[in-house]
This record gives C-alpha cells, structure tokens and sequence, in this order.
C-alpha cells in the first residue's frame, strides 16, 4: 500500500473512532452550551459538576478497563501465539467492561434523580463521548493510533511499512470493536437500566476484541515470521503502542544512545592498525585506542592516518576523541590521499620525516577538533583553497569555491566550546548526507555546512583518516561507521 493510500484508511478509521474519543472534564467545560467542542448542549454549571463527579467515580473502573485492553494487544503480540491466553485477556475486558457499565450507569442514575437530570438532548451527546471523560479510551486500539510523545526503537522503513499495513488491514475488526464499546455506553445510559441489554452489549465487545485480537495475531505472525522481524525492545514499543506504529500524532525520535551500534561496523579493532595506514613514527594502537603523537624532539606537522578499506559518501560516524598539549586533530572524510600539498612545510618537520609523502597527506572534508583554540566543531576543507567554510556555532550555505551565507546561528562560538572537554574523552558525531554535513559533539549540534556545488570536492566519495598537528597527542577510540553509499 503506498503513503497515500495508508493516509486516506487511517483519516477514515480516526473519523469512525472520532465519536467515541475520550474528553477531559477541562473540555467538556470549555464546550458546555453547543460550544465549538461540542460538549452537552445548554449545560448549566450544576450539571457540569455533575458530570465532573460521575467520571470521577469511573476512574477506578475505566483504569482496570484500560488495563485489560492493554493485556488483549500484549496477549495478540504475544510469541508463540496462546489462544488460551487471548482468550484469557478478553475474558479480563468483558469483566472490566461491564464493572465500567455499571458504574456509568450508577453514577448516571444519580443525575438522573436529582435537580442536575439531563434532558434527552443532552443524554444523546453523553452517550456519543461529549463529557465522557475516562469514557471510552478506544482511540489507537486498531486504528494506527499512537500518541504524542511515543517513540519506536530503531525502525527501518520496512518495518514500519509492514505495521502500517498489518493496522490498515485490521480496519474492519477495530470499526465493529469501536461500534461495540459505543453500544454499551449507550446501554449503561439507558433510563431504566436493562442489565440484560447491557450484559448483551458486553458480550459484543468481548466478541469484536476476539475478534481484533485473533487477527492482529494472525498477521504479526506473518511479521516475526519475515526478514522485518520485530525485536524484543519494538515488540514492547508496539504493545504500548496498542497494537500500532505511531502515525496520527507523529513519530517522536527516541534518544539517542551513543553506544547503539546496529547499523554500524567497526572502523577500529582497539589493538592493532589494521585497515589504516599512517607514519609509524607517529601512530600506534594503545590501550584500547588509536593514538597520533608529535613532540618536540618528534615533530608530524600534518600528519595524517588513512583508513584504505572503506570508500563512503552518505553516512553516520561516531567515534571517541581526546587532544593532549597545544596542538589539534580532525576526522577526514570524503576525503583522498595523493593530493599535492598546498601549505609549507616547516624545516624541522622535513628533517625529521623527509620529504613529504603525499600518500600520507589527506585532502578533503575535516571536523575539525582543537580544545586550545577555537575550531572544534567547524568544518574545515583541509587541503583546499576553501578551508574554513563553516565555524563553530553556524549554518552555513554555499556552492564550493563560491560564495557562502550564514543562514542560521546555533549558538555563541565561545559558550559552545565549553562543552568541549580537554585532556579528556569527547563522543563526535559526523552526518553526510548529498552537500549537507553536520558535526556534533558531546550531543550538542556544532555546525551545519551545505555545499550546493556537485562538482566540489566536498561532494565525492573518499576515505575516512585522523589528523593530528603540531605539539599534541590524540586518541582515538569507538570508531562506528553507518555507510549508505
């Protein structure tokens, strides 16, 4: 089913569900008198009260109804499948249901006995949820629901495809739940109450959850059975969810968790330089870290460490990364060796290494990462007439070697860099995504560079490599790379 279609079933199936929505007390207040809300039409204030005080004396009753509804979806997800188990959790809601009946209509007998008695009007718009709050809680149970705030572990698109589906195809079963739980409140409003119309309308909701339950049993089994299997951590999301992935009230992003690494392969195996290649007068592998060092009596200058066996364009990296001493350091990426060398070279350095070896020399996108000074965050194009294109705090938008504009301000450079940590670990964040990069670092965003020029060397593919420059020492650890393309 495409977008379009799964948009158009579920602004049906919210339609359907819309006259039993549940109202707070706050809302039936605002609506009282034919109001835009549509709350009971021509309330006073003593029938307000009324109605305040009959849903207060439902709570109880509607929270062990909502419970049981929650153990009916739980109970459908359930893996492998129980009948008897599902059986078991409707059998929990027809009880639950009609402990909830007969507290409404309890609590409507009082009304109706006293000076507050709602005329038939009114009792109509009870019966359809204005007022009801607590009433019916149906919204989201077969209908893609979901509400504000709710999140779904690490979702691919896939995933979320085949429960969108599994929701739009349970379309029928959650209309004739919705249809069912209106029937009873209905019949718990009734004046008499008739106990064997009411008990007969219980037994239809128990019927429509069986229902609902046996299907969406039926075809999340399709699921767990499929290459989109949900794992233990998204089952719990769909349970809370009611059975759905979140779509009526949007998605909310979960939080983020530095050490997920689903989706990522290791860069750095934490005791060798395998897959890098760098100046072994400058790199090593030490505890657990990839560390460049320059002294003194050791000068780099730039020196540079490649990662050979990964060529990205589009992806996610993370990695861990601590500076010690005056010096600098950055993450290339998108980036080539080869490249003849723009800046000088200073006399001590060339002494010390020789003339300079271009295979060890990187060219391209930087995030920069220098606590003494200024720069950590930016992102730099090392190696190019470009250099700084974007500092720390901005977003900027540009076409390569042309113009650029500061279309944003994430925040004061200086207040910025007292996030970053020196002489200590730093969690980095680097996002490439066509001409757009971001840096992030310790969580918080740093910079923000587009490049619209296709033909930039910012837009190639390239390998990743670490830099390390003048009196410092860097460590590097937790390199995680999320390649796209």
């Amino acid at each position: 089913m495409n977008p379009t279609m799964y948009k158009n079933t579920f602004a049906l199936i919210i339609l359907a569900i819309g006259s039993v929505l549940v109202f707070s007390t706050a809302a039936f207040s605002q609506a009282t008198g034919g109001g835009r809300g549509g709350g009971i039409p021509n309330a006073t204030p003593e029938q307000t009260a009324a109605i305040a005080q009959m849903n207060s004396e439902m709570a109880a009753a509607n929270q062990t109804l909502t419970a049981a509804r929650t153990a009916v979806t739980a109970a459908a997800l359930a893996q492998p499948r129980s009948n008897p188990g599902i059986q078991a959790a409707v059998d929990g809601v027809k009880a639950a249901e009609l402990a909830l009946a007969n507290a409404r209509a309890a609590a409507f007998a009082k009304i109706q006995a006293s000076p507050s008695k709602l005329a038939s009007d009114q009792i109509a718009a009870l019966a359809s949820g204005a007022g009801a709050a607590g009433g019916r809680g149906a919204a989201g149970r077969g209908a893609g629901g979901g509400g504000r705030g709710m999140t779904f572990p690490h979702a691919t698109a896939a995933q979320a495809d085949v429960l969108l589906a599994m929701s739009a195809n349970l379309t029928a079963q959650a209309q004739a739940l919705t249809e069912a739980r209106a029937a009873v409140t209905a019949a718990a409003l009734a004046q008499p109450k008739n106990d064997a119309t009411v008990q007969a309308k219980v037994n239809a909701v128990a019927a429509a959850e069986l229902a609902l339950a046996s299907a969406r049993a039926d075809a999340f089994a399709k699921i767990q059975a499929s290459k989109d299997k949900l794992d233990a951590e998204q089952l719990t999301a769909l349970v809370a969810g009611n059975g759905n992935y979140p779509t009526a009230n949007g998605l909310e992003g979960e939080p983020y968790d530095f050490n997920d690494h689903r989706g990522y392969v290791s860069l750095f195996d934490g005791v060798s330089l395998k897959g890098w290649d760098g100046n072994s007068k400058f790199w090593r592998a030490e505890g657990g870290a990839l560390v460049g060092e320059s002294t003194p009596t050791n000068p780099s200058g730039n020196s540079y460490i490649a990662y050979r066996d990964v060529v990205a364009k589009d992806f996610t990296l993370k990695f861990e990364i601590k500076v010690e001493g005056t010096g600098g350091s950055g993450l290339q990426y998108r980036s080539k060796t080869g490249v003849p060398w723009l800046s000088g070279i200073s006399p001590a350095v060339t002494a010390n290494v020789g003339p300079v070896n271009l295979a060890w020399m990187m060219t391209g996108p930087q995030a920069d990462f220098w606590p003494s000074q200024v720069y950590t965050g930016q992102f730099y194009s090392e190696n190019t007439p470009m250099r700084i294109m974007a500092w720390r705090g901005e977003v900027v938008e540009g076409v390569g070697l042309g113009g650029r504009r500061i279309m944003g301000t994430i925040g004061d450079r200086a207040e910025l860099g007292k996030l970053v940590k020196m002489n200590d670990w730093n969690q980095y964040i680097v996002i490439a995504r066509g001409g757009t990069f971001i840096h992030i670092v310790n969580g918080q965003l740093m910079s923000v560079m587009i490049d619209d020029d296709p033909n930039s060397s910012n837009n190639q593919p390239g390998i990743f490599g670490i830099e390390i420059e003048a009196t410092t020492k860097v460590s590097m650890r937790n390199i995680w790379l999320k390649k796209l393309n």
